[in-house]
Protein backbone atom coordinates (compact mmCIF):
# COMPACT_ATOMS: atom_id res chain seq x y z
CA UNK A 1 0.00 0.00 0.00
CA UNK A 2 2.76 2.42 0.99
CA UNK A 3 4.69 1.56 -2.15
CA UNK A 4 1.67 2.38 -4.33
CA UNK A 5 1.21 5.75 -2.66
CA UNK A 6 4.85 6.68 -3.14
CA UNK A 7 4.80 5.74 -6.83
CA UNK A 8 1.58 7.65 -7.60
CA UNK A 9 2.36 10.91 -9.58
CA UNK A 10 -1.19 11.98 -10.43
CA UNK A 11 -1.34 14.90 -7.92
CA UNK A 12 2.16 16.30 -8.47
CA UNK A 13 1.15 19.18 -10.77
CA UNK A 14 -1.34 20.58 -8.31
CA UNK A 15 1.13 20.30 -5.45
CA UNK A 16 3.95 21.86 -7.49
CA UNK A 17 1.66 24.67 -8.65
CA UNK A 18 0.68 25.43 -5.08
CA UNK A 19 4.34 25.70 -4.12
CA UNK A 20 5.54 27.74 -7.13
CA UNK A 21 2.54 30.00 -7.73
CA UNK A 22 3.32 32.55 -4.95
CA UNK A 23 6.83 32.99 -6.31
CA UNK A 24 5.51 33.47 -9.84
CA UNK A 25 2.99 36.03 -8.63
CA UNK A 26 5.74 37.86 -6.72
CA UNK A 27 8.03 38.00 -9.79
CA UNK A 28 5.19 39.17 -12.03
CA UNK A 29 4.18 41.78 -9.47
CA UNK A 30 7.77 42.95 -9.16
CA UNK A 31 7.97 43.46 -12.93
CA UNK A 32 4.70 45.37 -13.13
CA UNK A 33 5.34 47.57 -10.10
CA UNK A 34 8.95 48.24 -11.02
CA UNK A 35 7.94 49.29 -14.55
CA UNK A 36 5.27 51.68 -13.27
CA UNK A 37 7.66 53.13 -10.67
CA UNK A 38 10.32 53.76 -13.33
CA UNK A 39 7.72 55.40 -15.56
CA UNK A 40 6.73 57.72 -12.69
CA UNK A 41 10.39 58.53 -12.01
CA UNK A 42 11.00 59.48 -15.65
CA UNK A 43 7.88 61.66 -15.82
CA UNK A 44 8.78 63.47 -12.61
CA UNK A 45 12.37 64.12 -13.77
CA UNK A 46 11.18 65.47 -17.12
CA UNK A 47 8.61 67.65 -15.36
CA UNK A 48 11.25 69.02 -12.98
CA UNK A 49 13.70 69.83 -15.79
CA UNK A 50 10.99 71.57 -17.82
CA UNK A 51 9.74 73.50 -14.79
CA UNK A 52 13.25 74.66 -13.86
CA UNK A 53 13.82 75.94 -17.39
CA UNK A 54 10.44 77.66 -17.48
CA UNK A 55 10.99 79.29 -14.08
CA UNK A 56 14.36 80.85 -14.90
CA UNK A 57 13.11 81.87 -18.36
CA UNK A 58 10.17 83.70 -16.76
CA UNK A 59 12.51 85.41 -14.30
CA UNK A 60 14.79 86.41 -17.16
CA UNK A 61 11.86 87.98 -19.01
CA UNK A 62 10.81 89.86 -15.87
CA UNK A 63 14.35 91.20 -15.55
CA UNK A 64 14.49 92.29 -19.20
CA UNK A 65 11.11 94.01 -18.90
CA UNK A 66 12.31 95.68 -15.66
CA UNK A 67 9.32 94.39 -13.73
CA UNK A 68 9.37 95.28 -10.03
CA UNK A 69 9.33 91.73 -8.69
CA UNK A 70 11.49 89.65 -6.37
CA UNK A 71 13.21 87.33 -8.84
CA UNK A 72 13.87 84.65 -6.23
CA UNK A 73 10.24 84.56 -5.15
CA UNK A 74 9.16 84.51 -8.79
CA UNK A 75 11.38 81.50 -9.48
CA UNK A 76 10.04 79.69 -6.40
CA UNK A 77 6.36 80.27 -7.14
CA UNK A 78 6.50 79.74 -10.89
CA UNK A 79 8.82 76.73 -10.56
CA UNK A 80 6.42 74.88 -8.29
CA UNK A 81 3.40 75.89 -10.37
CA UNK A 82 5.04 74.73 -13.61
CA UNK A 83 6.12 71.46 -11.98
CA UNK A 84 2.67 70.60 -10.63
CA UNK A 85 1.08 71.53 -13.96
CA UNK A 86 3.55 69.35 -15.85
CA UNK A 87 2.91 66.40 -13.56
CA UNK A 88 -0.88 66.75 -13.69
CA UNK A 89 -2.81 63.54 -13.18
CA UNK A 90 -0.58 61.38 -15.32
CA UNK A 91 1.43 59.84 -12.48
CA UNK A 92 1.12 56.37 -11.07
CA UNK A 93 2.89 57.78 -8.00
CA UNK A 94 1.71 60.19 -5.32
CA UNK A 95 3.65 63.47 -5.06
CA UNK A 96 4.84 64.06 -1.49
CA UNK A 97 6.94 67.22 -1.57
CA UNK A 98 8.24 69.91 -3.93
CA UNK A 99 10.92 72.42 -2.99
CA UNK A 100 12.27 75.09 -5.35
CA UNK A 101 15.69 76.57 -4.56
CA UNK A 102 16.38 79.82 -6.46
CA UNK A 103 19.85 81.32 -6.65
CA UNK A 104 21.19 84.59 -8.04
CA UNK A 105 24.94 84.77 -8.69
CA UNK A 106 25.84 88.05 -10.36
CA UNK A 107 24.22 87.78 -13.81
CA UNK A 108 23.16 84.14 -13.44
CA UNK A 109 19.78 82.91 -12.28
CA UNK A 110 19.39 79.25 -11.39
CA UNK A 111 16.57 77.04 -10.18
CA UNK A 112 16.82 73.64 -8.50
CA UNK A 113 13.57 71.72 -8.07
CA UNK A 114 13.78 68.92 -5.49
CA UNK A 115 10.89 66.51 -5.20
CA UNK A 116 9.87 63.29 -3.49
CA UNK A 117 7.04 60.93 -4.38
CA UNK A 118 5.69 57.55 -3.35
CA UNK A 119 4.59 54.81 -5.69
CA UNK A 120 1.88 52.61 -4.07
CA UNK A 121 2.48 49.08 -5.25
CA UNK A 122 -0.25 47.03 -6.83
CA UNK A 123 0.74 43.38 -6.66
CA UNK A 124 3.73 43.62 -4.32
CA UNK A 125 1.51 44.97 -1.55
CA UNK A 126 0.20 41.43 -1.11
CA UNK A 127 3.70 40.45 0.01
CA UNK A 128 4.12 43.39 2.39
CA UNK A 129 5.91 45.79 0.01
CA UNK A 130 3.35 48.57 -0.04
CA UNK A 131 5.35 51.53 -1.44
CA UNK A 132 8.43 52.45 -3.51
CA UNK A 133 10.03 55.86 -2.72
CA UNK A 134 11.02 58.17 -5.61
CA UNK A 135 13.16 61.31 -5.41
CA UNK A 136 15.33 63.45 -7.69
CA UNK A 137 15.81 67.02 -8.85
CA UNK A 138 15.75 69.21 -11.95
CA UNK A 139 18.14 72.14 -12.42
CA UNK A 140 18.48 74.97 -14.92
CA UNK A 141 20.51 78.15 -15.26
CA UNK A 142 20.04 81.31 -17.29
CA UNK A 143 22.38 84.19 -17.98
CA UNK A 144 20.71 87.57 -17.92
CA UNK A 145 21.74 90.12 -20.50
CA UNK A 146 25.26 89.13 -19.63
CA UNK A 147 28.47 90.56 -21.03
CA UNK A 148 31.35 88.10 -20.96
CA UNK A 149 35.02 88.08 -21.90
CA UNK A 150 36.59 84.73 -22.80
CA UNK A 151 40.37 84.53 -22.64
CA UNK A 152 42.19 81.88 -24.66
CA UNK A 153 45.52 80.75 -23.17
CA UNK A 154 47.17 78.58 -25.83
CA UNK A 155 50.22 76.37 -25.37
CA UNK A 156 52.73 77.07 -28.19
CA UNK A 157 55.64 75.10 -26.71
CA UNK A 158 57.78 72.70 -28.75
CA UNK A 159 55.53 69.70 -28.05
CA UNK A 160 52.71 71.45 -29.94
CA UNK A 161 54.82 70.95 -33.04
CA UNK A 162 54.12 67.23 -33.25
CA UNK A 163 52.06 65.94 -36.15
CA UNK A 164 48.41 66.07 -35.15
CA UNK A 165 47.64 62.53 -36.34
CA UNK A 166 49.65 59.41 -37.15
CA UNK A 167 49.45 60.34 -40.83
CA UNK A 168 50.75 63.84 -40.09
CA UNK A 169 53.58 62.46 -37.96
CA UNK A 170 54.60 60.18 -40.79
CA UNK A 171 54.69 63.15 -43.20
CA UNK A 172 56.83 65.17 -40.78
CA UNK A 173 59.20 62.24 -40.29
CA UNK A 174 59.57 61.81 -44.04
CA UNK A 175 61.18 65.25 -44.36
CA UNK A 176 62.73 65.77 -40.91
CA UNK A 177 63.36 62.20 -39.68
CA UNK A 178 61.45 63.27 -36.57
CA UNK A 179 57.73 63.50 -35.82
CA UNK A 180 58.22 66.92 -34.21
CA UNK A 181 58.43 70.11 -36.27
CA UNK A 182 60.71 71.71 -33.71
CA UNK A 183 61.16 75.45 -33.25
CA UNK A 184 64.93 75.14 -32.82
CA UNK A 185 65.64 74.63 -36.49
CA UNK A 186 63.80 77.85 -37.32
CA UNK A 187 65.77 79.75 -34.69
CA UNK A 188 68.98 78.67 -36.33
CA UNK A 189 67.94 79.79 -39.77
CA UNK A 190 66.02 76.92 -41.33
CA UNK A 191 62.30 76.52 -40.76
CA UNK A 192 61.56 72.88 -40.00
CA UNK A 193 57.93 73.87 -39.41
CA UNK A 194 57.66 75.26 -42.94
CA UNK A 195 59.20 72.07 -44.33
CA UNK A 196 56.66 69.98 -42.47
CA UNK A 197 53.79 72.15 -43.70
CA UNK A 198 55.14 71.91 -47.24
CA UNK A 199 54.95 68.13 -46.90
CA UNK A 200 51.21 68.49 -46.22
CA UNK A 201 51.35 67.89 -42.46
CA UNK A 202 49.19 69.57 -39.85
CA UNK A 203 50.79 70.02 -36.45
CA UNK A 204 48.89 70.25 -33.21
CA UNK A 205 49.35 74.00 -33.12
CA UNK A 206 47.60 74.20 -36.51
CA UNK A 207 44.65 72.20 -35.18
CA UNK A 208 44.34 74.40 -32.09
CA UNK A 209 44.49 77.57 -34.18
CA UNK A 210 41.72 76.28 -36.45
CA UNK A 211 39.62 75.18 -33.47
CA UNK A 212 39.91 78.63 -31.88
CA UNK A 213 38.69 80.23 -35.10
CA UNK A 214 35.70 77.88 -35.24
CA UNK A 215 34.87 78.65 -31.61
CA UNK A 216 34.85 82.38 -32.35
CA UNK A 217 32.54 81.81 -35.32
CA UNK A 218 30.20 79.81 -33.08
CA UNK A 219 30.16 82.53 -30.44
CA UNK A 220 29.37 85.17 -33.06
CA UNK A 221 26.42 83.16 -34.39
CA UNK A 222 24.95 82.36 -30.95
CA UNK A 223 25.38 85.73 -29.21
CA UNK A 224 22.16 87.30 -27.94
CA UNK A 225 23.17 90.86 -28.83
CA UNK A 226 26.04 92.85 -30.31
CA UNK A 227 29.23 92.96 -28.27
CA UNK A 228 27.91 90.40 -25.79
CA UNK A 229 31.04 88.24 -26.01
CA UNK A 230 34.57 89.58 -26.35
CA UNK A 231 37.83 87.65 -26.44
CA UNK A 232 41.36 87.97 -25.19
CA UNK A 233 43.99 85.79 -26.87
CA UNK A 234 47.24 84.81 -25.19
CA UNK A 235 49.92 82.22 -25.94
CA UNK A 236 52.57 80.77 -23.66
CA UNK A 237 55.64 78.60 -23.50
CA UNK A 238 57.94 79.57 -20.62
CA UNK A 239 56.28 83.00 -20.51
CA UNK A 240 53.00 84.51 -21.64
CA UNK A 241 52.60 86.49 -24.85
CA UNK A 242 49.66 88.80 -25.55
CA UNK A 243 48.04 88.43 -28.97
CA UNK A 244 44.78 90.30 -28.24
CA UNK A 245 44.45 91.80 -24.74
CA UNK A 246 41.18 91.56 -22.87
CA UNK A 247 39.37 94.86 -23.18
CA UNK A 248 40.60 95.46 -26.74
CA UNK A 249 37.94 97.45 -28.61
CA UNK A 250 38.12 94.87 -31.41
CA UNK A 251 37.61 91.96 -29.02
CA UNK A 252 34.21 91.10 -30.54
CA UNK A 253 35.30 91.51 -34.17
CA UNK A 254 35.45 87.96 -35.47
CA UNK A 255 37.43 88.82 -38.59
CA UNK A 256 40.06 90.69 -36.60
CA UNK A 257 40.35 87.95 -33.97
CA UNK A 258 40.76 85.22 -36.58
CA UNK A 259 43.41 87.20 -38.43
CA UNK A 260 45.36 87.56 -35.18
CA UNK A 261 45.03 83.84 -34.51
CA UNK A 262 46.17 83.01 -38.03
CA UNK A 263 49.16 85.37 -38.00
CA UNK A 264 50.39 85.28 -34.42
CA UNK A 265 49.45 81.96 -32.83
CA UNK A 266 52.54 80.06 -33.93
CA UNK A 267 55.01 77.76 -32.25
CA UNK A 268 57.47 79.62 -30.05
CA UNK A 269 60.62 80.43 -32.05
CA UNK A 270 62.67 80.85 -28.88
CA UNK A 271 62.32 79.45 -25.36
CA UNK A 272 59.91 76.56 -26.14
CA UNK A 273 59.37 75.11 -22.67
CA UNK A 274 55.98 74.71 -20.99
CA UNK A 275 55.26 76.67 -17.81
CA UNK A 276 51.52 76.58 -17.18
CA UNK A 277 51.85 77.84 -13.62
CA UNK A 278 53.78 80.93 -14.67
CA UNK A 279 51.38 81.59 -17.57
CA UNK A 280 48.34 81.45 -15.27
CA UNK A 281 49.97 83.84 -12.81
CA UNK A 282 51.00 86.28 -15.55
CA UNK A 283 47.51 86.14 -17.05
CA UNK A 284 45.97 86.80 -13.64
CA UNK A 285 48.13 89.91 -13.33
CA UNK A 286 46.63 91.29 -16.56
CA UNK A 287 42.95 90.42 -16.03
CA UNK A 288 40.47 92.40 -13.92
CA UNK A 289 38.23 90.76 -11.36
CA UNK A 290 35.28 88.95 -12.89
CA UNK A 291 32.37 91.39 -12.98
CA UNK A 292 28.60 91.18 -12.76
CA UNK A 293 28.21 90.91 -16.53
CA UNK A 294 25.45 93.50 -16.49
CA UNK A 295 27.50 96.16 -18.30
CA UNK A 296 30.09 95.99 -21.09
CA UNK A 297 32.66 97.54 -18.75
CA UNK A 298 31.95 94.95 -16.03
CA UNK A 299 32.18 91.65 -17.89
CA UNK A 300 32.24 88.13 -16.51
CA UNK A 301 35.75 86.78 -17.09
CA UNK A 302 36.56 83.24 -18.20
CA UNK A 303 39.84 81.52 -19.08
CA UNK A 304 40.20 78.53 -21.42
CA UNK A 305 43.61 76.84 -21.30
CA UNK A 306 44.66 74.56 -24.16
CA UNK A 307 47.70 72.44 -23.34
CA UNK A 308 49.12 68.92 -23.23
CA UNK A 309 49.76 69.44 -19.52
CA UNK A 310 53.42 68.41 -19.40
CA UNK A 311 55.43 71.11 -17.63
CA UNK A 312 58.98 71.68 -18.93
CA UNK A 313 61.59 74.14 -17.69
CA UNK A 314 63.97 74.02 -20.64
CA UNK A 315 64.46 77.04 -22.88
CA UNK A 316 66.61 78.11 -25.83
CA UNK A 317 67.75 81.40 -27.31
CA UNK A 318 70.41 82.22 -29.86
CA UNK A 319 72.35 84.10 -27.20
CA UNK A 320 72.18 81.54 -24.39
CA UNK A 321 71.67 78.21 -26.16
CA UNK A 322 70.01 75.72 -23.77
CA UNK A 323 69.24 76.78 -20.19
CA UNK A 324 66.72 76.25 -17.39
CA UNK A 325 64.30 79.16 -17.57
CA UNK A 326 64.32 81.45 -14.53
CA UNK A 327 60.53 81.17 -14.08
CA UNK A 328 60.70 77.41 -13.54
CA UNK A 329 59.39 76.19 -10.19
CA UNK A 330 59.75 72.44 -10.37
CA UNK A 331 56.88 70.47 -8.86
CA UNK A 332 56.51 66.76 -8.13
CA UNK A 333 56.62 64.24 -9.66
CA UNK A 334 59.62 65.36 -11.67
CA UNK A 335 62.34 63.93 -13.88
CA UNK A 336 65.51 65.75 -14.92
CA UNK A 337 67.48 64.70 -18.00
CA UNK A 338 70.11 67.47 -17.97
CA UNK A 339 70.78 70.70 -16.05
CA UNK A 340 68.48 72.57 -18.39
CA UNK A 341 65.89 69.88 -19.00
CA UNK A 342 63.21 68.74 -16.55
CA UNK A 343 59.60 67.58 -16.83
CA UNK A 344 57.11 67.77 -13.98
CA UNK A 345 53.41 67.99 -13.12
CA UNK A 346 51.29 71.09 -12.57
CA UNK A 347 51.07 72.66 -9.13
CA UNK A 348 47.35 72.59 -8.27
CA UNK A 349 47.65 76.01 -6.58
CA UNK A 350 48.53 77.59 -9.93
CA UNK A 351 44.92 78.70 -10.51
CA UNK A 352 44.49 80.37 -7.14
CA UNK A 353 45.25 83.93 -8.23
CA UNK A 354 42.60 83.68 -10.96
CA UNK A 355 40.08 82.10 -8.59
CA UNK A 356 40.72 84.91 -6.11
CA UNK A 357 39.36 87.20 -8.82
CA UNK A 358 36.32 84.88 -9.24
CA UNK A 359 37.46 83.96 -12.75
CA UNK A 360 36.28 80.52 -13.92
CA UNK A 361 38.99 78.38 -15.52
CA UNK A 362 38.52 75.65 -18.11
CA UNK A 363 41.16 73.22 -19.34
CA UNK A 364 41.17 71.47 -22.70
CA UNK A 365 43.61 68.66 -22.01
CA UNK A 366 45.26 67.47 -25.22
CA UNK A 367 47.18 64.44 -24.03
CA UNK A 368 50.87 64.61 -24.88
CA UNK A 369 51.52 62.64 -28.06
CA UNK A 370 54.45 60.25 -28.13
CA UNK A 371 55.91 60.18 -31.66
CA UNK A 372 55.54 56.94 -33.58
CA UNK A 373 57.73 57.74 -36.57
CA UNK A 374 61.23 58.99 -37.25
CA UNK A 375 64.33 58.69 -35.12
CA UNK A 376 63.74 58.52 -31.36
CA UNK A 377 66.89 58.72 -29.23
CA UNK A 378 67.41 56.87 -25.94
CA UNK A 379 67.29 60.29 -24.26
CA UNK A 380 63.84 60.95 -25.74
CA UNK A 381 62.64 57.44 -24.90
CA UNK A 382 63.47 58.13 -21.25
CA UNK A 383 61.47 61.37 -21.35
CA UNK A 384 58.49 59.78 -23.07
CA UNK A 385 58.56 56.92 -20.56
CA UNK A 386 58.36 59.33 -17.62
CA UNK A 387 55.56 61.32 -19.23
CA UNK A 388 53.56 58.17 -20.00
CA UNK A 389 54.12 56.31 -16.73
CA UNK A 390 54.24 59.13 -14.17
CA UNK A 391 52.39 62.14 -15.59
CA UNK A 392 49.55 60.74 -17.71
CA UNK A 393 47.78 59.14 -14.70
CA UNK A 394 47.73 62.37 -12.66
CA UNK A 395 47.45 65.28 -15.11
CA UNK A 396 43.60 65.25 -15.41
CA UNK A 397 43.21 65.25 -11.61
CA UNK A 398 45.75 68.08 -11.28
CA UNK A 399 43.71 70.16 -13.73
CA UNK A 400 40.47 69.35 -11.89
CA UNK A 401 41.94 70.38 -8.55
CA UNK A 402 43.37 73.54 -10.08
CA UNK A 403 40.07 74.56 -11.67
CA UNK A 404 38.14 73.39 -8.56
CA UNK A 405 35.48 71.85 -10.80
CA UNK A 406 35.85 68.46 -12.56
CA UNK A 407 33.37 69.53 -15.24
CA UNK A 408 35.75 72.31 -16.29
CA UNK A 409 38.33 69.80 -17.55
CA UNK A 410 37.77 68.14 -20.90
CA UNK A 411 40.09 65.73 -22.64
CA UNK A 412 40.52 65.97 -26.40
CA UNK A 413 43.05 64.12 -28.53
CA UNK A 414 42.04 64.01 -32.18
CA UNK A 415 41.66 67.17 -34.28
CA UNK A 416 37.87 66.75 -34.31
CA UNK A 417 37.73 66.26 -30.53
CA UNK A 418 39.82 69.38 -29.97
CA UNK A 419 37.58 71.49 -32.19
CA UNK A 420 34.32 70.07 -30.80
CA UNK A 421 35.46 70.58 -27.21
CA UNK A 422 36.57 74.14 -27.84
CA UNK A 423 33.24 74.97 -29.47
CA UNK A 424 31.25 73.28 -26.69
CA UNK A 425 32.91 75.34 -23.96
CA UNK A 426 32.63 78.67 -25.79
CA UNK A 427 29.04 77.97 -26.81
CA UNK A 428 28.14 77.05 -23.23
CA UNK A 429 29.63 80.26 -21.85
CA UNK A 430 27.69 82.26 -24.44
CA UNK A 431 24.39 80.37 -24.12
CA UNK A 432 21.54 82.23 -22.41
CA UNK A 433 19.67 79.21 -21.04
CA UNK A 434 20.71 75.64 -20.25
CA UNK A 435 20.12 72.62 -18.05
CA UNK A 436 22.97 71.54 -15.83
Amino acid sequence: MMKRLLSDRSGNFAILSAIVMPALIFVAGLGVDYGLAVDSHQRLKAAADAAALAAVAEAQEAFVQQEKVDLKELIKSSGEAFFRANVGNTLFAELDSVEVEPKINKSELSATINYTATYPTKLLSVFGHKTIPIGNRGRAIVNLRSYVNINFLIDVSASMGIGATDADQEKVASVLNCAFSCHIGQSRGSSSYDKARAAGADMRIDVVRSAAMSAIDTSTSTSQFNDQVTFGIYTFSNEINTVVPQGDQRGSNGSYLKSKLRDEVQMAITLGGTNIENALKQLSDTLPESGSGLRPDDRRQYVIVLTDGVESGQAWTAAMNWFLHQSTQVNTPQQAYAKHEVNYALNTKACQSLKNKEIDIYFIYMEYLEPKFGKISDHDKKRFGFVTDSLFPIIPKRFQDCAADPTHVMKATTPKEIEDTFITIVKGLSAPLRLY
